[in-house]
């Protein structure tokens, strides 16, 4: 039996696209088995696996990466940018030889890992195993014409990744957070949407999970829109509330927001199973998460797109430029201009894209 080691970065964004390609490669007879910085093994025993090893002493992902204190996080520039150094690199150097541990005692046949997973990468390179990108962003098919903070970020640590990688006698070739493999680096998109894919970069189409991941019921059928922010950057109540006063049927995902009231076409919950609401909805307002984006894609369900950090931004542009929607900067925009912006989605017509993501990415990793 083949064994895959699935390195992910221990958040929905991250490891949610994982699942379809993970199932699928288990559904061939291959044993996954996942890996994180912290522990997320229940979520993923949720989602249905429970193979699963964390380096000894992690606890449970903290509070500060999402919420209120990541949204104040990321409204001061310096501190977001020290945050993104300390994720990629520093936090990288204690993880490495645990990692090897792992590796070691699970001996993988092959290592996938999310490509902002740098210890990973490292690691399986010192055990002298192949190991495939698998993103969890766009970043890889990011065209050089697109200037945002994140790109500017990562260019200013690049010094500093690559001299991580190369005190280990990797030359590693980077596309703003993410490294690429020599072996192969999958994106979950397409040609049309993203243009060519780079050398060694296999677009792999949207992704979707083969099973369910262990979300709960839609708690209402009565919408037309779907709201997300995200799960840690959702912490924008004004936001929210610009939506709410669209006056459109409105289904949003809200994390620990509370309001006394609500207008009688809004519903709330804490979390959303995504996909359900992705299937009724026929415009989604979102933040742009390369996940969230790429399975609207999948559904056809146009986007009114209000980025909020890192890669959100060239995600939207990259969408606007498919005219898979448009961006609307709610920080600034009236109730009107998002009514404005929510019925150009309704007049749009897209059609879906096939969700080959989980079987193409398979592929590319029972090649190796």
């Amino acid at each position: 039996m083949k064994r895959v080691l699935w390195a992910t970065l221990p958040e929905r964004g991250h490891y949610h696209p994982m699942l379809g390609p993970a199932a699928e490669l288990a559904k061939r007879g291959v044993e996954v088995t996942f890996t994180a910085p912290l522990d997320i093994g229940d979520e993923l025993a949720a989602a249905g696996f429970t193979r699963f090893v964390a380096p000894p002493g992690r606890g449970k992902p903290a509070r500060a990466n999402r919420g209120a204190e990541f949204a104040a996080l990321i409204a001061q520039p310096e501190r977001l940018r020290g945050w993104i150094g300390a994720m990629l690199v520093d936090a990288a150097v204690a993880d490495i030889e645990p990692l090897r541990a792992i590796i070691r005692e699970l001996e993988p046949d092959v290592v996938a890992l999310d490509a902002m997973a740098y210890a990973a990468a490292i690691a399986a390179h010192l055990e002298g195993k192949p190991w495939v990108s698998v993103s969890s962003s766009l970043n890889p098919v990011v065209p050089d014409d697109i200037d945002t903070p994140l790109i500017r970020t990562t260019r200013a640590l690049d010094p500093k990744r690559r001299a991580l990688f190369a005190s280990y006698g990797i030359d590693a070739t980077f596309r703003v957070a993410d490294v690429l493999s020599p072996f192969a680096t999958v994106a979950f998109t397409t040609e049309a949407f993203a243009g060519p894919a780079p050398e060694s970069v296999v677009l792999a189409g949207p992704t979707l999970p083969v099973g369910h991941r262990g979300e709960p019921r839609l708690p209402t059928s009565d919408f037309d829109i779907y709201m997300s922010l995200g799960t840690q950057a959702f912490h924008q109540p004004a936001w929210f509330e610009k939506a709410f006063a669209a006056g459109r049927r409105l289904l949003a995902a809200v994390g620990d927001l509370t309001w006394p009231r609500l207008p009688e076409t809004v519903h709330v919950a804490p979390y959303v199973a995504q996909l359900a609401a992705l299937a009724q909805a026929r415009a989604f307002i979102s933040h742009v998460g390369a996940n969230s984006l790429m399975e609207a894609i999948a559904f056809g369900v146009p986007l009114v797109m209000t980025p909020i950090c890192n890669d959100q931004h060239h995600n939207a542009i990259l969408a606007e430029r498919a005219g898979a929607g448009r961006i609307v900067d709610f920080a600034t925009a009236t109730p009107r201009a998002i009514t404005a912006a929510l019925e150009a989605a309704f007049a749009s017509k897209r059609e879906p894209v096939a969700a080959t993501g989980a079987s193409v990415a398979a592929d590319v990793i029972m090649a190796q």
